[in-house]
């Protein structure tokens, strides 16, 4: 609590700051998405349909001068647990408390980042409230992190990036002499195709990279699909231990009122030397979701859906429910 307090207060320091800017004024805007949803398991189990409160963001940005910005957003929800006693809690931890520096074509941004491998992804699935990208859903990579990162613009076409990370994700701060550089590349050959290569790497006794790749296109804003493929070496610095597999989705709106959206997610971990099996069994699968999106009004979204897990394990249940989604925003 005192160091929310305290970055509260230096937040609103530098606001009070700004205001000495010359022929500038500051300005700035609140942040608040709030994700609920109802489920009702169909897979026969002993779990309860129910309402859910599953995660607030909250926060503001400010333009402190015109080049620079600074932005606090709190992320609560249920920490990164898969006990029924843990997802019955709530946190709050800073999910960004940065500031950016932008000149031209540069982009220079530094404090608790988004993570540039997932900024891709994110834009075009654009159902968080739904369920997470491939990346965040499978830990592969927390979508945030402390550190400092730099964006350029070589032309309209190209944008290459770098970042040196902590490497243990925004709710987990930890000190320690291990970092994580990450660099990456975005290329738009033509105006309806995005591609976008990311490379991972930090090291302890042994290295551990992240390799991903992916493709978003895009027509009128009507058509959307997005294709990505991740191969993370040496997960948790344990040599011989990988885990990879892919996520394609789509959506159609019409009438900007209505959307029909559909998403596969395949998952699988390697055979380690000494293994008869997958190291990471009990979690590989395959994950199909659909369903139709209502837009009441702009910044209000429903969405009526079906998610299924299929695991590799053949001694574990299939599970399968019908959720109703709920997302509303500043």
């Amino acid at each position: 609590m005192r160091k929310i307090l305290v970055l509260v207060l230096i937040f609103r320091a530098l606001t009070v700051c700004s205001q000495d800017s010359v022929g500038f004024k500051p300005h700035g805007s609140p942040v608040m998405r709030v994700f609920s949803n109802f489920v009702s398991p169909l897979d026969g189990s002993d779990k309860q349909t129910s309402f859910e409160l599953k995660r607030a963001y909250l926060g503001y940005t400010q333009r402190l001068y015109p080049e620079w910005e600074a932005s606090i957003v709190l992320d609560i929800g249920s920490p990164n647990d898969d006990s029924p006693y843990s997802l019955l809690k709530r946190y709050a931890y800073f999910k960004i408390a940065s500031l950016t520096y932008t000149h031209n074509k540069l982009t220079i941004e530094a404090g608790i980042i988004p993570r540039y491998s997932m900024n891709a992804p994110e834009k075009y699935w654009a159902r968080r409230y739904i369920e997470k990208v491939f990346l965040d859903a499978y830990r592969f990579a927390p979508t945030a992190d402390i550190g400092v990162g730099m964006e350029y613009e070589i032309n309209q076409k190209i944008t290459v990036y770098t970042a040196l990370m902590n490497g243990e994700g925004y709710d987990q701060l930890q000190h320690d002499n291990t970092y994580e550089w990450s660099v990456g590349m975005q290329f738009i050959p033509f105006s309806w195709l995005l591609l976008r290569a990311n490379l991972d790497y930090s090291k302890k006794l042994v290295s551990e990279t992240m390799t991903s790749l992916f493709a978003g296109l895009c027509f009128k804003g009507d058509y959307v699909a997005g294709l990505e493929t991740n191969w993370l070496h040496n997960e948790g610095f344990i040599s011989g231990n990988e885990r990879y597999g892919y996520s394609v989705f789509g959506h159609k709106t019409w009438q900007k009122k209505y959307a029909v959206f559909t998403r596969y997610d395949w998952l699988e971990s390697n055979i380690p030397k000494g293994y008869n099996y997958p190291w990471n069994l009990a979690k590989d699968g395959s994950a199909l979701l659909f369903g139709i999106e209502y837009y009441p009004k702009p910044k209000i979204h429903l969405a009526f859906n079906y998610q299924d897990w299929f695991p590799a394990a053949k001694d574990l249940p299939n599970t399968k429910a019908l959720f109703v989604n709920l997302e509303f925003r500043l």
